[in-house]
């Protein structure tokens, strides 16, 4: 079927890694998979060799084709299909995720994944937000701070445009996310909300940022003196997590 560049569609043509995408991700028939952007099915169909598969679509023709392609298995209910933004619903109960996903939503998806329970996530995104999603040490960004809070995510390999049809300008790259067991953030929220908050103001000096954010939440917070004079990209993610954790 024919694509549309406007909406990005670039469909992930090679078998060999369609196959260790799902190998990766570890399925069996007592998993339930969450599907994001199903496009024309490829991805889909080595998944439901193996499983059950929730899959969400929003483009009415990709869906159109779904339906005809995988029609016995929607017979079968081992499929079934949502027309609808994967950012306006609420997802269904799964517990994996396997998605070659639209890297414009890359993201709010990522966020909206971290608050629900899910056993394993095998992802592919754009290359350069793969590298900021897993090593926030390297990029610092507000993104995969957070995620260091949630889930351990690393790349497992690098994937070049020619597996894609029509061939996007840059590399992509799969990712392995594995949720935290327990938290060492005692309140997601407000480590969120901070997080953003300095990220927002990051050419300014911690103390001043840190001290701002505490008088717009009605909280008085001491500085640790090291750090007052530094930027957040100087200031390692365990100092963070304290800040908060001491306002609670």
């Amino acid at each position: 079927m024919r694509l549309k560049k406007s909406k990005a569609q670039h469909m992930l043509l090679d078998t060999r890694i369609l196959k260790r995408i799902v190998d990766y991700a570890e399925v069996s028939e007592e998993d339930t998979v969450l599907e994001v952007g199903c496009g024309t099915g490829n991805l889909t169909e080595y998944l439901l060799e193996r499983c059950k598969v929730i899959g969400i679509e929003v483009d009415r023709e990709m869906v159109k084709h779904l339906k005809v392609r995988f029609k016995d298995k929607i017979d079968e209910g081992k499929f079934e299909l949502i027309q609808a933004n994967a950012l306006k619903i609420e997802f269904p109960s799964f517990t994996k995720f396997v998605s070659n996903i639209p890297y414009k939503i890359s993201s709010p998806l990522t966020f909206k994944l971290f608050n629900h329970d899910f056993e394993l996530a095998v992802v592919m995104y754009q290359r350069e937000f793969a590298e900021r999603l897993c090593k926030p040490e390297v990029h610092p960004n507000k993104l995969g701070i957070i995620a260091k809070m949630y889930c351990k995510a690393e790349i497992l390999e690098i994937v070049k445009s020619s597996a894609f049809k029509p061939r996007p300008k840059v590399e992509s790259a799969i990712v392995k996310i594995v949720p935290k067991a327990e938290l060492k953030v005692k309140n997601r929220r407000l480590f969120e909300d901070f997080v953003k908050f300095i990220f927002s103001r990051r050419r300014k000096k911690l103390g001043k940022v840190i001290e701002e954010w505490g008088k717009l939440n009605g909280v008085g917070i001491e500085v640790p003196s090291e750090i007052r004079d530094k930027r957040v990209e100087e200031v390692n993610f365990r100092v963070l997590v304290d800040i908060v954790n001491e306002l609670l």
